[in-house]
């Protein structure tokens, strides 16, 4: 029985974040009718709680900045990062496109500017790292751009995104709250200025608006509908069993994100106790569940480091309700804090996240526990004097939530942490300070952070806490899904038997990130979305006529 259709479009793309967005303006650009669907209410997803950071390798901004680098340069950071997970075409596509995706989108009216202070996670340890010249961002632009859609983007309560990621770097990090320029922030906050996720979204937004793309928010997609082995359109969800069917002649393209907001997808795939989500709760794999339904293959990637730590901040006024806040880039970046096991013990460089990440995976075949998890930020009153906790001011009171002792035994005892050693642990960690150097874990050694102490300043993260009260909070862990479905350097999302499904495309985290594998690179993410998000929008333009 044919299908009834009730709207006709060139391709239906499915989510609103930098990847959907991208994939939509690359398929209208390339003269395909577009409609862009989001379940939410409000359109950009777990885009807008990031940094918004874009890596790019030989960008046409590095060149005009006079960075040398190159692509077998670029090739071999890439591969050192992947950990022999990616697959090597869609590496290679990522490296090689990606300068094209910047420039592309820079024509469709998004201003790019390199990022300093922020060089490459892996510089000290990964050949051919550099310590400028790949991290961008889009330009700060006002959401009065947006005309009668400037209050439909989601903009998270504790998110300071009337700033560059730059000048968050350069005046301190999240913690260092003191050195933003008030008088700045209150004149962008008059003018509605957006950077960071916030301000990419927008700007993607105010392009695929430009460009003629159809967007429609609120909208549940319920199923993905297959003719003759092609997806050719999906069907809505409607009031009781009633649903709307619009066909895409040349392909849907799954971006609804990942899994992180459910709890059944995430006890799955990641294994780890106490996972919460840092992501809006919009994000239940929608996409994945859509891919298996027509065949799509679900790929894993293993020992990804994508994985960090966060404490939960009390909001509004009903119990229970709260946000995530990433210690892992904030708290853990500072002076005057360390991260302790139940056992009192620290186990990594708190101030580089992604030495914490496999210590939070190891498990006790002993005990059959995991013996870094559940784990405890512990501060004393000289960070809470000088740094933000918790969003707020430095100086602010630390909210009665927050456990706290006079000792570190009292703290210790009303956290449920072995009293002795965590005295020993803070006495020992103290010695280092004194010295100049962690001799256990090395924190503070290496060059990657999000933060410097002061305006032009090297960061510094190493502190005692010997000044009473000392306070402490359980921390949990926070992952961005290792799985995703299995697409091919077109993002075509493949069978098991690595055979394309006719008409159906992945990008972003509904895709397994298989172009760049275990490793992580601040904005690799956002580049990977630009980059197949117009490699999908080209091959649907090229297909015509299949």
């Amino acid at each position: 029985m044919a299908t009834k259709w009730h709207e006709e479009f060139d391709t239906v793309v499915l989510g609103s974040g930098i990847s959907g967005l991208a994939t939509a303006i690359a398929a209208q650009k390339h003269g395909l009718r577009t409609l862009l669907i989001e379940k939410a209410g409000l359109l950009g997803g777990g885009t807008c709680y990031s940094a918004a950071l874009i890596w790019i390798g030989r960008s046409h901004l590095a060149k005009a900045a006079g960075v040398k680098d190159s692509r077998e340069a670029v090739h071999e950071y890439m591969s050192f990062m992947s950990g022999g997970q990616a697959v090597a075409e869609n590496m290679d596509t990522l490296i090689d496109v990606s300068p094209k995706a910047l420039k592309f989108f820079e024509n469709c009216g998004i201003r790019f500017r390199l990022v300093k202070g922020v060089p490459d996670h892996y510089v000290g340890m990964a050949p051919s790292a550099l310590t400028y010249g790949r991290s961008i961002e889009a330009d700060l632009v006002s959401g009065n751009a947006l005309g009668r859609w400037q209050n439909c983007v989601l903009t998270p309560k504790n998110s300071p995104y009337r700033m560059l990621a730059e000048e968050l770097v350069a005046w301190g990090g999240f913690s260092n709250q003191s050195n933003w320029d008030p008088a700045l922030m209150h004149e962008r906050e008059l003018a509605d200025m957006r950077g960071v996720g916030v301000g990419i979204i927008t700007n993607f937004l105010r392009a695929a608006l430009a460009a003629g793309v159809t967007i429609r928010t609120g909208q549940t997609t319920r199923e993905l509908i297959a003719e003759g082995g092609r997806v050719t359109g999906i069907a809505l969800a409607g009031k009781g069993t009633a649903s709307r069917s619009i066909r895409a002649r040349r392909g849907v393209v799954i971006s609804t994100g990942g899994y992180e907001s459910n709890p059944a997808m995430v006890g799955g795939f990641e294994g780890l106790p106490g996972l919460q989500s840092m992501y809006p709760a919009s994000m239940t794999g929608d996409g994945m569940v859509l891919g298996t339904s027509v065949g799509g293959a679900i790929h894993v990637i293993q020992n990804h480091m994508q994985l960090f730590l966060a404490y939960n901040v009390p909001v509004g006024t009903k119990p229970g309700e709260h946000e995530l806040r990433l210690a892992g880039i904030i708290e853990l970046c500072s002076p005057n804090t360390i991260v302790v096991n139940k056992s009192g013990q620290r186990f990594a460089d708190e101030s580089y996240f992604q030495k914490m990440a496999p210590k939070l995976r190891e498990f006790n075949v002993e005990t059959h526990q995991y013996p870094n998890l559940p784990c405890f930020l512990v501060f004393d009153q000289q960070f809470a004097d000088n740094y933000s906790f918790a969003g707020r001011p430095a100086g602010s009171p630390i909210p009665r939530w927050v456990k706290r002792s006079d000792t570190t035994e009292g703290l210790a005892r009303s956290l449920g942490i072995d009293v002795k050693a965590l005295g020993k642990t803070v006495r020992r960690f103290n010695g280092f300070v004194k010295n100049g150097r962690d001799e256990d874990f090395g924190r503070g050694e290496l060059k990657w952070t999000l933060a410097r102490e002061k305006r032009g300043r090297a960061p510094r993260s190493l502190g005692t806490l010997q000044r009473a009260p000392f306070y402490g909070i359980e921390l949990s862990p926070t992952v961005a899904g290792s799985a995703g479905l299995l697409t091919s350097r077109h993002a075509q999302v493949l069978r098991f038997d690595r055979e394309p499904i006719p008409g159906l495309y992945a990008v972003g985290n509904s895709a397994a990130r298989i172009e760049y594998g275990s490793g992580y690179q601040a904005g690799l993410t956002m580049a990977s979305g630009m980059t197949f998000g117009l490699m999908a929008g080209m091959h649907m333009k090229k297909s015509a006529g299949r």
